[in-house]
């Protein structure tokens, strides 16, 4: 950064441009322009001694670019580095990121000014070698089963890591002698420190137990799916209390355990069948599963002979054998719907209106599952309408109530059949 300047006479801080005793006397005594214009004397200082005039608001490499303008902008690379670009020119605020970028670049690195210091080349100890590239006719890819998900295994680290934000926390502490909050922030750090020793853990556990070889953990899963496969997802949470070699010791020993369990148990299923030997146990296995065969089509008749009892069933299951007897010989049996199963007769006589039907009238209603109200009022309706027309025909009923056709059709038969309507 650039030293500041003072007035030697009043002591204000200089701004440019401003004044350079060039006497001996006064080696290199600066003057503002104030004090300058006066014409003041003061210690070895006199009025007449040569000077010159301190200024940068002059172009010095191109037309648009001060010599303040370039100081301001050594500075500023000085302080955030080559390549971040929108800091500069926030800094700078005189100019744009690209100004900035193509002006440095120009200027101080591609074509520097034959005044501007140069730096000494370093003598080259490492010569480039050409890379002989090879012809191949696969595209290139990633290694097989070098991808875990989560965990890059080439870097050793996560994709997103354990309190991935922890870094935030730390980033804005300023450590000051006279800052009064020193010991949060030590306690801050030490909570970051913490942080990265449990990182430092899960990729340890994740190295240490092969857990990125994903054909060993697949490997592992297939073996012990049939035996201690919950087992397994019940002991991954104590895993850390034991080494590697002491974890993969004990599981490989209850998955022998269980298998010589389950060996035991068909060898004594065998034996309380009356197998003694080997060669036997291959024919009972042979005659059990015929056996089971026909077991199977015995059942046909049990399950025929319990139908018998109800029509409906009786239709469904011989329906659903005549379907699997033709899927199996390729042929087309159709059998007739099976009748639908009629539905009691509804309990209307604590409904309202029951008082006021007749006792045929009751029994329609009971039988069609009719409730009373809704009864008097369709049969209201049909009287009226037979009356105004002089006759009623089913289609008509049928366009006025809004019920079942089925229903309809007996309740208008009901009503014709007792003279309350005609259809001529």
């Amino acid at each position: 950064m650039e030293e500041e300047h003072y007035c030697m006479n009043c002591k204000c801080e200089l701004r440019k441009p401003y004044i350079v005793c060039k006497a001996e006397v006064c080696h290199s005594m600066t003057i503002c322009v104030h004090c300058f214009s006066k014409g003041v004397i003061f210690g070895v200082h006199q009025n007449d001694h040569p000077y010159t005039v301190c200024r940068t608001d002059f172009p010095l490499f191109e037309q648009t670019w001060t010599a303040e303008e370039e100081t301001t902008l050594l500075d500023i690379m000085s302080d955030c580095g080559y390549g971040n670009w929108s800091d500069v020119a926030h800094r700078l605020r005189t100019k744009s990121q690209s100004e900035c970028q193509n002006h440095y670049n120009k200027y101080f690195i591609d074509k520097p000014h034959e005044d501007l210091p140069h730096f000494k080349e370093a003598e080259r100890t490492v010569y480039p070698q050409p890379i002989v590239y090879k012809l191949c006719d696969d595209p290139p890819r990633y290694p097989e089963n070098n991808d875990l998900s989560g965990y890059m295994a080439g870097r050793g680290d996560f994709t997103i890591e354990y309190d991935n934000f922890m870094e935030l926390e730390i980033k804005h502490l300023d450590f000051d002698e006279e800052d009064e909050d020193s010991k949060m922030q030590l306690g801050v750090l030490d909570v970051y420190y913490d942080c990265m020793k449990e990182r430092w853990k899960r990729k340890k556990i994740v190295r240490d137990y092969g857990l990125i070889n994903i054909p060993k953990v697949q490997v592992a899963s297939r073996r012990y799916s049939y035996t201690i496969k919950d087992l397994i997802d019940k002991l991954r949470v104590f895993i850390t209390l034991v080494s590697p070699d002491e974890y993969c010791k004990y599981i490989e020993a209850i998955h022998y355990e269980r298998e010589l369990k389950h060996d035991i148990k068909k060898l004594q299923s065998r034996r309380e069948n009356g197998m003694t030997s080997m060669q036997q146990s291959k024919m009972y296995h042979i005659l059990n599963s015929r056996r089971n065969v026909v077991k199977s089509k015995r059942h046909l008749m049990v399950d025929l002979l319990s139908h018998l009892k109800d029509e409906t069933s009786c239709q469904t299951w011989l329906q659903r054998q005549a379907v699997l007897d033709n899927m199996s010989k390729g042929g087309l049996v159709v059998l007739p719907n099976a009748p639908r199963k009629t539905a009691p007769p509804l309990d209307i006589s604590s409904l309202p209106g029951y008082e006021k039907l007749g006792e045929t009238e009751q029994e329609i209603c009971a039988n069609i599952r009719l409730v009373p109200e809704a009864y008097i009022e369709f049969r209201d309706s049909l009287i009226n309408e037979c009356k105004k027309n002089g006759c009623l025909k089913l289609g008509q009923a049928r366009s006025l109530i809004k019920i079942d056709v089925n229903k309809t059709r007996k309740l208008y038969d009901f009503l014709l059949t007792n003279g309350m309507i005609n259809k001529e």
